[in-house]
């Protein structure tokens, strides 16, 4: 009914920000229809500060109560297009304006009626979203401010002016062509962490301390409840949580959703391409607990394993492997965060002589593949992605950049890119302790510090496997004059040393 009313109203007089009460009655009966929930509540001074002091992320935005309707429609649009987010209308640019002096909202709220018709009768289709007006309490005299709640869409939303853009960082950028045939393909994998339980409801998700925790910490939160129901993370109908809820705040994740949310750490003695259980060492670590926490464990546990870890330097001696830190948490913090929870089976990192193995179960999400996956960007669980990243310095802070930071972090290490191997019902990631030095590289640095050196101990160094391709590496060398045989050296015994000035000979073996 609404629809059809709105449509019978000039739009010039809809897109004026006047307080005609047909307006405010049309779009109140829109919005209900929508089931967009409109609150109102008075905040202290200091949560006005901290809201205000938040940087505009891939999550967050803010808009002065100049903005047009156009603002409005992009910023809403984009964040429904990408996993949803928030932002608020009626804080000024901090280039305008510095501290409190930045709210600066709307005399009351009908003069913030507008905000309501460019969400729910501008963007086709409507943006999912819930709205709650904020006043500072003891200085309501600097206005209300709008804050908007976009949920995130199973539609490609346009702006009246038909156009289609999605988040990305602190940007909304605008798509085109193949790009909105990707969003629209993405948008159609529904995600399994919206799926309700059925023995796992609100009143035991209320009890459970890490919600505490990240509560007391969210300043934009009025009640535990109330934030459960705005983030869907409970049904409104019936009260079962869902199973986004579990990962992110139950204490034993992996009993509400069994073989789901837990992360084994295996480690093998060996090099061999392949997990095989005669070089397992020990028995598989199982870590468990709420997302925040269960990145950490892993974290540390991966660190304290990879530290036991041997490897040959250049120097001659051995010391424990080392890769970059921010490269093995990007990756853990993607296979918590990306996995696909609709798969019956658990993270495995195993860990080689060799190399870290990431296993998260699942395929990659909607268009992604490994051509694109610097590229582009879907998240197959947008509410886990959207709300750890509220957390103080959140896991997942670099929105859109973390395998980026692998990769210049293995460069800044001297080791090879990472790899990207896509599964029967799998996404593998191969950190591989392989220096990016050349092979010839390494041998000569190695016989800088020692006097010879052997095919074995060219392999390790170089990461060969081939004991042919490292003959080829020497001989090359010998023709360049730069190493020699070490005499009398014969079979398993046969070593090669720097060249020893006036005998090398540039004849090939």
């Amino acid at each position: 009914m609404c629809l059809g009313l709105l449509t019978l109203i000039p739009h010039h007089v809809l897109s004026n920000r006047c307080t005609l009460s047909i307006k405010s009655t049309v779009m109140s009966t829109l919005t209900g229809e929508l089931g967009a929930g409109v609150e109102e509540r008075k905040i202290s001074y200091k949560e006005a500060l901290e809201i205000i002091e938040r940087q505009e992320s891939h999550f967050w935005d803010f808009k002065s109560s100049s903005s047009s309707g156009r603002n409005i429609q992009d910023i809403s649009s984009a964040l429904a297009n990408a996993e949803g987010g928030e932002f608020i209308v009626g804080v000024e640019d901090e280039k305008r304006a510095s501290g409190i002096e930045r709210w600066r909202g709307f005399l009351n709220i009908e003069e913030a009626n507008w905000v309501h018709q460019n969400l729910a009768g501008e963007v086709d289709p409507p943006i999912p979203y819930d709205l709650e007006y904020l006043w500072i309490e003891g200085d309501e005299a600097r206005g209300v401010c709008c804050l908007v709640t976009v949920q995130k869409s199973a539609d490609v939303h346009k702006t009246s002016k038909g156009e289609v853009l999605q988040r990305r960082g602190a940007q909304s950028l605008k798509l085109t062509g193949g790009k909105i045939a990707d969003l629209s393909l993405s948008k159609g994998a529904r995600s399994y962490e919206d799926q309700p339980l059925g023995d796992y409801d609100i009143d035991e998700l209320l009890e459970e301390e890490e919600l505490a925790y990240f509560l007391e910490n969210y300043s934009l939160a009025s009640s535990s409840e109330k934030f459960l129901r705005r983030q869907r993370l409970v049904s409104k109908k019936t009260g079962e949580a869902t199973v986004a809820a579990a990962v992110l705040y139950a204490e034993e994740p992996a009993a509400v959703v069994p073989k789901r949310c837990s992360v084994k750490i295996a480690r093998y003695e060996s090099k061999e391409s392949a997990p095989d259980r005669k070089y397992l060492k020990g028995t598989p670590l199982t870590i468990d607990g709420p997302a925040r926490q269960l990145i950490d464990r892993t974290m540390r546990s991966v660190a304290e394993i990879i530290e036991s870890v041997p490897i040959l330097g250049t120097d001659g001696t051995m010391s424990p492997v080392k890769y970059p830190p921010e490269a093995l948490k990007e990756i853990i913090v993607n296979a918590v965060i990306h996995r696909d929870y609709n798969v019956s089976d658990d993270i495995l990192i195993s860990i080689f002589d060799n190399r870290v193995e990431v296993r998260s179960p699942g395929k990659l999400p909607g268009h992604m593949t490994t051509d694109n996956i610097l590229t582009d960007r879907f998240a197959r669980n947008p509410s886990i992605v959207r709300l750890l990243n509220k957390y103080p310095d959140p896991p997942n802070k670099d929105i859109g950049e973390g395998l980026d930071t692998v990769f210049s972090a293995m460069k800044a290490a001297k080791l090879k890119e990472p790899q990207f191997v896509v599964e029967d019902n799998a996404f593998v990631v191969v950190l591989a302790h392989t220096p990016l030095a050349r092979p010839e590289e390494l041998i000569l640095e190695y016989l800088g510090h020692n006097s010879e050196i052997s095919n074995k101990i060219a392999r390790s160094l170089t990461g060969i496997e081939s004991e042919n391709r490292v003959k080829q590496v020497f001989y090359k060398l010998k023709r360049a004059g730069m190493i020699e045989p070490v005499p009398g050296r014969v079979r398993s015994k046969y070593a090669w040393q720097l060249t020893v000035k006036g005998t090398a000979s540039n004849k090939p073996d």
